[in-house]
């Protein structure tokens, strides 16, 4: 009887624990304060049994504190049926008091494809839980075991990578009973307390007590701050094919002879159209134009990802049959007919999206989720093709893809170079505006040219429909009341990158009046520069990846009846962070308009914390030196 009340006691008391371990009340304030969610508990196994084998074992517990922290569950993994295997997949919903409310096996997780729905065809596939909570806080146990036949991914060590969630409790370990040669790459461990041990071939990490990064306007990209560790073997398997590399140079070489190379020829009718269509080209770089511009015109963008064709090119001879791909199969097809006719190009792998991500040069290991191609030797300076885009220029990246590390794929191995930069005087938009002003409403004419970034963000505006134009324009105008379209029209130079909008249009009055004076702002249209709020505790560096210049010119026709009275004096500010000029004056062609010059320009750069209040004043007085006003006199 004693051994039986004993029996009870203990496992009453190991139900208590692992009930209040699931308790949302019993937090500390560290790790709830800027937090929308709390990694409770984190351990992952990687275990490396062969050079195409390997068991990625998870257990993730999170709380979630409200209804932006969802997303930090992550219930789910990956598989497909040539390569992953989800071997066990469970979940368990806890309520704040850590009872359980939920349960679910693998059979009641959902499944779906892991692409979009430009892709064709994949066999990539996602498992995830199907969760919507009734109330907060609430807490999230999932556990998986994967097998997979790839090794050539390691998942990282990486207990924050994104803001707004805290670290209780993060493990990390991988083991490697073959002794396989591994590679690993610290980054941002010094900012932690972290236990590990590691050795020749295997590796361990704990973190505890890691407070949630709270976001700071204008600061760098999360993992730029947060710890991480980069993981890679030397020996290594991609759906089966098998590799050996430990730098670029060498992968580049494996990708080449494994996943590029013989899958560039073309039929015999391609090549004598290509010689026909450059036959009057007098340079590769001409020739190089024309054949871009004959690929966007014959293919679109689909992408296929079957087995190793997820970073394997599809036949060039097979997208010239069928007319689509996906950014490997055109890159590779526009690669073929580049070199039908002598031009060499090297297939460029890339991190896309408008975060500029690097290909990290330090660590060689498989990395990038787009491709791009280079074709050097035919200008000044590389050029750089985007083969997914049936609109964009030749020679013309816009900020998917500029100012990043890429990863050239060629015969003699792999090479990291950077892709091009647009400095802030490329991204130039400049606007003219002539403003009839009457006592109750105005007429406008807005001519706008957009070169650089912001023609990549502005061209697409002309295909859209008449409706979402005015939609567009009217948010484009916010400040302006009961506007109306009279006429649109656009010109898209793209031999010179440069898009040009052209607007005429109607409205109530934006200004007041004050017995017999019109106060008339002069920021006819308001300049793209965020109010930034006081920060006296900033912790991360200000960042501005692209810099820019706009330079505008309103020019006011004032009321019939009416004079200036008074006018902002000129303004000039010249800091690291940029520059801003601002001026207004009769003009001395006509003395009943006012010319109002504006000019923007925002720097490129980096620069430590402890400039950011400098930074935010540079911000702030640009808005407030715009939102100066004119003063109009009703002439007696």
């Amino acid at each position: 009887m004693k051994s039986f009340l004993v029996s009870v006691m203990l496992l009453s008391g190991i139900l208590c624990f692992a009930q209040e371990s699931y308790q949302s009340i019993i937090l500390k304030k560290e790790l709830t304060e800027h937090a929308n969610a709390v990694l409770r508990d984190e351990s992952i196994l990687v275990e490396v049994e062969d050079v195409d084998k390997m068991t990625v074992t998870t257990r993730r517990v999170v709380t979630v504190l409200n209804k932006y922290g969802n997303g930090f569950v992550r219930a789910y993994d990956f598989y497909d049926d040539g390569d992953a295997k989800i071997k066990s997949q469970s979940a368990y919903v806890y309520n704040k008091m850590g009872n359980e409310i939920k349960k679910y096996k693998q059979r009641d997780f959902k499944d779906q494809s892991a692409v979009g729905s430009s892709n064709l065809y994949s066999d990539n596939r996602v498992s995830y839980l199907d969760y919507s909570p009734m109330s907060y806080p609430y807490t999230v146990v999932y556990e998986s075991e994967v097998q997979m036949s790839t090794t050539v991914f390691i998942q990282p060590f990486q207990p924050v990578d994104a803001y707004y969630v805290s670290v209780e409790s993060s493990e990390y370990q991988l083991k490697n009973p073959n002794h396989i040669p591994l590679r690993y790459l610290e980054s941002n461990l010094d900012s932690i307390q972290v236990e590990k041990n590691n050795t020749e071939f295997e590796i361990s990490y704990a973190v505890k007590n890691i407070p949630a990064y709270k976001y700071e306007p204008y600061s760098p990209q999360i993992s730029e701050l947060t710890p991480k560790v980069k993981v890679a073997l030397d020996k290594f398997s991609l759906m089966g094919v098998e590799g050996t590399a430990n730098n670029w140079t060498e992968f580049g070489k494996w990708q080449y002879e494994n996943l590029i190379k013989g899958r560039d020829e073309l039929y015999s009718s391609t090549i004598a159209e290509i010689t026909a269509l450059v036959k009057d080209a007098e340079t590769d770089y001409q020739k190089a134009k024309l054949i871009y511009e004959y690929m966007q015109g014959k293919t679109r963008y689909i992408s296929v990802q079957l087995g190793i064709g997820g970073w394997e090119p599809i036949l060039a001879t097979e997208v010239d049959r069928v007319g689509y791909g996906d950014c490997k199969g055109l890159t590779n097809y526009m690669k073929a007919l580049l070199a039908s006719q002598g031009i060499k190009s090297n297939y460029a792998v890339v991190y896309a999206g408008d975060e500029q991500k690097d290909i990290d040069p330090k660590f060689a290991s498989m990395q990038g989720n787009h491709v791009i191609l280079n074709v050097p030797g035919i200008a000044e300076e590389d050029v750089w093709l985007e083969c997914t885009s049936q609109s964009l220029p030749f020679n013309y990246l816009g900020d998917f893809t500029d100012n990043r590390h890429v990863l050239l794929i060629k015969e003699d191995g792999g090479e990291i170079v950077k892709t091009p930069n647009y400095e802030c005087d490329i991204n130039l938009e400049e606007t003219l505006c002539e403003i009839d002003l009457s006592e109750d409403a105005f007429t406008a004419n807005i001519k706008k040219q957009s070169k650089g970034i912001p023609y990549g963000n502005n061209y697409h505006i002309q295909g859209q429909k008449d409706k979402d134009k005015n939609i567009y324009y009217k948010e484009v105008f916010g400040n302006l009341q009961g506007i109306h379209f009279d006429h649109l029209s656009f010109e898209n130079d793209k031999e010179q990158a440069s898009f040009s909008e052209e607007l005429e249009f109607t409205g109530k009055k934006f200004y007041t009046t004050a017995g017999n004076r019109i106060l008339l702002p002069l920021n006819f249209i308001e300049p793209e520069i965020d109010m930034v709020s006081r920060d006296e505790d900033r912790h991360y560096p200000v960042e501005i990846l692209r810099g820019f210049t706009n330079k505008d010119q309103f020019n006011f026709k004032i009321p019939e009846g009416y004079a200036v009275e008074a006018l902002p004096e000129a303004i000039s500010i010249e800091t690291d962070f940029g520059s801003f000029k601002f001026s207004v004056e009769s003009s001395k062609d006509d003395p009943d308009v006012l010319v109002v010059k504006r000019s923007v320009s925002v720097n490129q750069g980096h620069w430590p914390a402890d400039k950011f209040g400098d930074f935010r004043e540079f911000l702030n007085k640009i808005n407030m030196l715009s939102n100066q006003k004119a003063v109009l006199v009703k002439n007696s």
